[in-house]
């Protein structure tokens, strides 16, 4: 066994939800390798699969990266890992590296056995509570809860079958997006809004997270910072999408330039809201120089009033 190789091991409808052909894919992906060493495949439409196969990365850096991604995808170490823990240190802050949750089923190893997560729902943090886990939003964190750091002795269990529907950006692929302004219409809206403010009339931005995941982030920002906008309306999305792009470069974990999934980029949206959090409030982050860019540091340098409504969901 080479020096940075690690055994996993994945169970479950393998063939048919297309689970092993992700992992080998992932693995890849990120340029490691792998060794089938055992498989076994179900006989009857209802049976479960098994396989065990040898992970190898370039270094113990990579073999971690390539691990915690095909985790995500189901499988686990051969030789069980127990939770890392970290207390919150004050209210709605969850510690660094905090692991942020999948919708699908998830279940912690914890004193040698395996506790499934309640209330399992996407992007939270997993609170242990004695010797039950539950799935806890960044609202309900208390200081001193009990959080799980990294993905170490984590168990997902993805659907059966492949879920429909298509890339989180792939709506605005169409030619009849609402998301993909013709150039038409753009070249409209830039001149009524230098004929507004050449009349000295005022342009309130109303706008969603679609500025950020389309690339017009920085050109909105530029608008901002050469007094073209004096104010802004907006959930609180696209704040967060501003703010993940501008210290991350991705927008929910998608490279905004090239479209690609970012390493780790599961977790970039939370760790954004995280960020916030432990800084107070977004003009700290700028304060403290943690924000440089971005619609958001615009409107806080350049004093442009606005305001960020909640979302149903929140």
């Amino acid at each position: 066994m080479s020096k940075f190789s690690q055994e996993i091991e994945v169970g479950g409808h393998l063939i048919d939800s297309s689970i092993l052909t992700k992992i080998f894919d992932k693995i890849m992906d990120l340029h490691g390798e792998f060794q089938v060493q055992e498989i076994e495949i179900g006989k009857k439409k209802k049976d479960q699969s098994f396989a065990r196969l040898l992970v190898t990365g370039k270094n113990q850096k990579h073999l971690d990266e390539i691990l915690e991604t095909v985790y995500r995808l189901g499988a686990v170490s051969k030789i069980q890992q127990q939770i890392t823990l970290k207390k919150s240190p004050k209210n709605y802050v969850m510690p660094d590296n905090f692991y942020s949750t999948t919708n699908n089923h998830t279940q912690v190893f914890h004193k040698g056995k395996w506790i499934p997560v309640e209330n399992m729902m996407m992007d939270k943090c997993i609170v242990l509570k004695g010797n039950r886990a539950f799935c806890v939003p960044v609202r309900d964190v208390k200081k001193g809860d009990q959080i799980i750091v990294g993905e170490k002795g984590i168990k997902i269990t993805p659907p059966e079958r492949p879920r429909e529907g298509v890339n989180v950006f792939e709506f605005m692929g169409s030619s009849s997006s609402s998301e993909r302004p013709t150039q038409h219409i753009a070249k409209k809206v830039a001149d009524d809004i230098y004929n507004t403010k050449k009349n000295g009339g005022k342009i309130v931005i109303v706008g969603g997270p679609a500025i950020v995941h389309t690339g017009a982030d920085d050109s909105v920002a530029e608008l901002i910072r050469t007094g073209y906008i004096d104010g802004v309306l907006a959930g609180n999305a696209l704040a967060v999408h501003d703010i993940e792009y501008a210290t991350l470069g991705t927008s929910l974990g998608m490279n905004v330039h090239d479209a690609t999934l970012a390493y780790h980029g599961h977790r970039n949206h939370m760790d954004t809201i995280n960020a916030v959090f432990k800084a107070g409030s977004i003009a700290n982050m700028v304060k403290t120089k943690k924000l440089t860019k971005g619609i958001m540091y615009e409107c806080v340098k350049n004093k442009v009033p606005f305001v960020l409504a909640g979302s149903i969901r929140d």
